[in-house]
């Protein structure tokens, strides 16, 4: 049986993205996802790659600090799928103080490492702005866009060249502790054909089947209580042709851009 020192069962971005980093430290590394890298989630996010500005609020001044330096190594190491963007947000006195917004984003500015993107700037909304008459005034600042399933596909494409492996439709049926070790078996969904492996150390990076398969892979209790969010990503015609992303919070408390 093939020992490795590390398993990934998930090949989405959070799974690539932990077996690229543990090949990169000299690990060998077997990442086994069920169907196609970035089928799920990972091919259907926001597309943002951003620091949290909304985190601020909620004084998470490290969380902010880690992923906008984070947002940097990404802008430097994969130019040809991250591209800088700029946003807009009209500001509305009855949410938030302009002055509050002003701090905020002199935080989001300096929290991190920038060195590739513009700070923050003020904006004012004229005549011709297809905001409402009342909205007069406004801020604009830096986050980033990225090809998520690229994304993917790069990390995967660096666990190979580091030496890992990466199985695609190739499901992990079951996980299980024996003698300071993980025994994992899989099944290729195409052929039948049955695998095992143990391992050093085993990543439950499915997703939305993360809980799934704690209890049916694992047979361990699911642990912090995890449960499904949801999120809707709706896609419009620009109002204004190559206009910039515009950010405003609606009754329902979603945001619209």
């Amino acid at each position: 049986m093939e020992t490795k020192d590390l398993i990934v069962i998930g090949g989405g971005i959070n799974g690539a993205g932990i077996a690229a980093d543990a090949a990169g430290r000299g690990l060998s590394v077997l990442m086994l996802e069920a169907q196609d890298l970035a089928c799920a989630t990972s091919s259907a996010s926001s597309k943002l790659i951003h620091g949290g500005l909304r985190y601020l609020e909620h004084y998470e001044f490290r969380l902010v600090s880690e992923a906008l330096a984070e947002r940097e190594v990404l802008l430097k190491m994969a130019p040809h799928i991250a591209f800088p963007m700029r946003f807009r947000l009209p500001h509305r006195p009855h949410l938030r103080p302009a002055w509050m917004i002003r701090i905020g984003l002199f935080m989001y500015d300096h929290l991190g490492k920038r060195t590739s993107l513009p700070g923050s700037t003020g904006l004012r909304f004229g005549a011709n702005s297809v905001l409402k008459p009342e909205i007069k005034r406004g801020f604009e600042y830096s986050d980033c866009w990225v090809d998520d399933a690229r994304l993917v596909l790069a990390n995967a494409q660096m666990v190979v060249r580091k030496g890992g492996e990466v199985l695609t439709r190739t499901r992990a049926t079951s996980a299980r502790r024996e003698n300071g070790l993980w025994i994992v078996e899989a099944e290729d969904i195409d052929t039948g054909k049955k695998y095992i492996w143990q391992a050093r150390g085993l990543v439950n990076a499915t997703g939305p089947w993360v809980k799934q398969f704690f209890d049916d892979g694992m047979h361990l209790p699911s642990p912090y209580g995890i449960r499904l969010i949801k999120a809707a990503i709706l896609w419009c015609r620009a109002c204004i042709p190559k206009s910039r992303p515009t950010f405003c919070k609606t009754k329902i408390n979603a945001l619209c851009s």
